[in-house]
């Protein structure tokens, strides 16, 4: 099951995709206070129907403002402890606006979405 959504921005275009249990939230475009919002109802949707483990895909996000780090945040303090949160970050637009701010220190950040994938096996057994 995907739902997709094109923010009333028109630069944003986020996509949910599940993996069994697992819910994907590929972004694609600019992060930014007035794309946030779309991608923060995308959210709680996926939350809504409970994911055994969430991720959140960066690859494609052109730029990441500190809303979106709050996103990430408050999407990390709503889940049940049992329930992981993967971000998908590499490079100097998604990951090192993460590191620098120190969210690096307790979110989980693969390179690639095949990683995280591998982190969330790697942590089920």
């Amino acid at each position: 099951m995907s739902d997709q959504f094109v923010s009333s921005q028109s630069t944003l275009v986020c996509a949910q995709e599940w993996h069994d249990t697992t819910v994907v939230i590929n972004c694609s475009g600019v992060v930014d206070m007035l794309t946030t919002p779309d991608l923060e109802r995308l959210v709680a949707t996926a939350l809504e129907k409970q994911p055994t483990a969430v991720i959140v895909n960066l690859t494609d996000t052109s730029m990441f403002a500190s809303c979106g780090m709050s996103l990430l945040v408050e999407t990390h303090e709503r889940l049940p402890e049992d329930v992981p949160l993967v971000v998908v970050a590499d490079g100097p637009v998604t990951r090192r606006p993460l590191e620098l701010v120190g969210l690096a220190a307790f979110l989980t950040i693969r390179p690639t979405l095949d990683a995280a994938f591998e982190e969330l096996s790697a942590s089920a057994v």
